[in-house]
């Protein structure tokens, strides 16, 4: 097959004319933009990937939504520019080479620290899950997540070898906000074996933390691992013309 231009996923071609009518001024500041299922139908596409690609956008701070009115382009705001997080599970779904498998799902009490940082009193119960991604089953991350019951109380209900609880969340309680923190860790025993490092005992992890919103309740709060050899953040650099 001769070198083109590598098509866009369908999600990418959404946020691009997203980005284009709001560069455009097309989309103002404070405009309602079309809802999911019109973006959808207007691009042939499932509402779960036009939901992707408004909520990538809302994720970068040039959406904002608000829970029974609809999703709005945000005011501008003069920020550092952030270096990019790449969601490679979303990488692999997209190539349709994802799967992924539940090690663990529970009601557990949460520790005090994890607590606050979901703004629920200590001990209270919520759904935490242990998984692995995989892509053409070779892991690429482990996740565990915490979900506030009160929000997705269906959620150890579904059939989780079948659904990735990721997506589950997305459909019943779309978050509206997302916040990160990254780190290197080295990772436990049991994660290095289910991460398929175990002949690796020093190797270090890339562990990102992501905290998502719905409104001003926190949905969940997800601590994900990756080999730190196979992954970077931000876009490779390239070579400089001469």
């Amino acid at each position: 097959m001769g070198a083109g231009k590598q098509k866009l996923p369908q999600f990418a071609l959404i946020k691009q004319f997203l980005e284009q009518q709001i560069a455009s001024g097309e989309l103002s500041s404070g405009a309602k933009i079309p809802t999911e299922q019109s973006l959808a139908d207007s691009f042939s596409v499932s509402r779960m990937t036009a939901r992707r690609a408004v909520q990538e956008l809302a994720d970068m701070g040039m959406l904002t939504r608000t829970p029974g009115s609809g999703t709005f382009v945000a005011e501008p705001i003069k920020t550092v520019p952030m270096i990019a997080i790449t969601n490679w599970v979303d990488a692999a779904k997209q190539s349709n080479t994802h799967s992924h498998r539940i090690i663990s799902a529970d009601a557990v009490q949460l520790a005090a620290n994890k607590a606050r940082l979901m703004g629920l009193m200590a001990d209270t119960l919520v759904f935490q899950l242990n998984l692995l991604h995989l892509n053409n089953n070779r892991p690429i991350q482990w996740q565990q997540i915490c979900v506030n019951r009160s929000l997705a109380p269906a959620l150890l209900k579904q059939k989780m070898d079948k659904i990735d609880p990721n997506d589950y969340l997305q459909w019943v309680c779309t978050p509206t906000k997302s916040d990160y923190q990254v780190s290197s860790v080295l990772p436990s025993a049991s994660q290095r074996r289910d991460l398929d490092l175990s002949h690796q005992d020093n190797t270090s992890c890339l562990s990102v933390e992501r905290r998502d919103w719905v409104g001003e309740s926190v949905l969940s709060i997800s601590t994900m691992l990756h080999p730190a050899e196979q992954f970077y953040l931000g876009d490779p650099l390239k070579d400089v013309k001469i």
